[in-house]
């Protein structure tokens, strides 16, 4: 496979020309051509130029856009709607030209940019696959070849004959991504698309775009799915308005995203709430109990992370993982009780804060993580800077035996919504502010059991959920 780049953007940008009111989209080239006839350094020619230039601003969706990709890649772009997704997935397609810079791609682009791009809806199912493999550069024979293979994939029975503008938006997207991926593509772009479709497409959708990068094809997934960003995308690219703002692992892409999302909220509270002098008397702070069976013989040093975002309201100070006799442990035993010891040192003044860990697997997907809040665990309602926010998070090992990385990370919500009888998960997520976080702050194993009464397994699988289970026999009735 060679080594050279599939796209290559160097320096791109997209600016969209805002005219100031409709009759400065004729008047404005009128005034530039009418300041060509003058000589470069005439009064009359600058002035017909200021005159043209005063006519319309331009609005840059994208800026100095910098990125390879090498073929078997795969790039997740995320950033809020307006950052600038879409144009720069358009102009990686062919169907916008950029402004300044280049992007270079070398190869058959497949695209699933918008719902319905590509098909004409008074067509059938059937002439739409052949006509969307036609502009994409396939023979009618070899549409013909592929035909069953696409149409078994989309799945949509005799449907496949009527018309796509009576289709669901589901059954589009079915055709529309069995085509795209039927052309053997050296880049496939999606845009948001497989949202539409249920759990067994999606299924489907990403074992084939698994076979793809198998077989060399780079991939471009744009999505507000962190999770799937993190799971399928090797790098990520994040946007904001316009700039890229990061590039690098889509873990750590994902991270960053949510840091950057929330530093409004943050800003907003800061407004709000200024810093008071810090606490010279405990009977100042809300009591907190003692955290039971806290290692006390903890250095207090920073522990070691393989990344920390933090907004600088707050650092980490102890990170200890036991067991429950309250001893240092990183080794196992499937259903054994992991004890996470953790202290933040408070930097500012803030209302309720809740700690969480996160359980990663070798892939860096989370297989648990819980909030202090999910315990009912409902106070401090408020902390004063220059205190220490203990936690300590006990979890019971029902996991598949693996090695497993731990995350530690401290947020902040309103005291006012915690009061509240419920919370909601949309609301928690509305007001979250996530103060620092750390990655892959130390590792634990799972290990088989010892006792092998009844079965030396708890489960099969990743996890092993709350369960019961029920065994009758029914007699076979006797011949008469």
């Amino acid at each position: 496979m060679s080594d050279a780049p599939v796209i290559s953007a160097q320096g791109a940008g997209k600016a969209y020309r805002i005219w100031r009111n409709p009759a400065s989209r004729l008047t404005s080239p009128l005034l530039e051509s009418a300041g060509a006839l003058f000589p470069r350094s005439s009064r009359a020619r600058n002035w017909l130029q200021d005159q043209a230039l005063a006519n319309y601003r331009d609005f840059w969706a994208l800026r100095d856009v910098s990125f390879e990709i090498r073929a078997g890649e795969s790039l997740g772009i995320i950033g809020r709607n307006g950052s600038g997704k879409s144009t720069l997935l358009q102009i990686i397609a062919g169907t916008l030209r950029p402004t300044e810079g280049t992007v270079n791609v070398n190869g058959r682009v497949a695209a699933l940019l918008e719902l319905g791009s590509g098909f004409n809806m008074d067509f059938t199912g059937r002439e739409n696959v052949y006509l969307n493999a036609a502009v994409l550069g396939l023979s009618r024979k070899e549409v013909d070849e592929r035909f069953d293979q696409i149409a078994a994939f989309a799945d949509i029975g005799d449907f496949i004959e009527q018309p796509v503008k009576t289709y669901s938006s589901g059954m589009f997207v079915r055709l529309a991504f069995a085509v795209q991926t039927a052309v053997e593509p050296k880049i496939l772009i999606v845009d948001e698309a497989l949202s539409v479709g249920d759990i067994f497409f999606q299924q489907r959708c990403y074992e084939r775009m698994g076979q793809l990068l198998d077989r060399g094809v780079c991939i471009i997934l744009a999505s507000h799915d962190l999770a799937s960003v993190q799971r399928y995308c090797r790098n990520s690219v994040v946007l904001q308005r316009g700039q890229v703002m990061y590039h690098g692992p889509a873990t750590e892409g994902t991270k960053l995203y949510l840091h950057l999302e929330q530093k409004e909220k943050a800003a907003a509270f800061s407004a709000h709430t200024p810093n008071l002098p810090p606490s010279s008397s405990s009977q100042d702070d809300p009591a907190v109990p003692a955290i039971p069976g806290w290692p006390e013989a903890t250095s207090g040093s920073a522990p070691t992370a393989r990344k920390i975002i933090s907004n600088d309201w707050a650092r980490c100070t102890v990170v200890e993982i036991c067991d429950t006799h309250g001893q240092s442990c990183q080794l196992f035993q499937q259903g054994a009780t992991l004890c996470v010891y953790y202290e933040f040192e408070i930097l500012r003044d803030m209302e309720f804060c809740t700690g969480c860990v996160t359980i990663r697997d070798k892939t860096n997907q989370a297989v648990h993580s819980k909030i202090t809040l999910q315990d009912n665990i409902r106070e401090p309602a408020r902390v004063r800077r220059g205190s220490r926010l203990r936690f300590r998070q006990d979890t019971v090992l029902n996991l598949h035996c693996a090695d497993y990385t731990l995350d530690v990370s401290l947020d902040m919500i309103p005291a006012a919504l915690v009061a509240q009888e419920g919370l909601t998960y949309d609301n928690f997520i509305g007001a979250q502010i996530r103060v620092c976080e750390l990655h892959s702050v130390a590792n634990i194993a799972v290990r088989l059991r010892e006792d092998t009464v009844p079965f030396q397994l708890l489960h099969f699988g990743l996890a092993g959920l709350p369960s019961s289970s029920f065994v009758a026999v029914v007699p076979a009735v006797q011949d008469q």
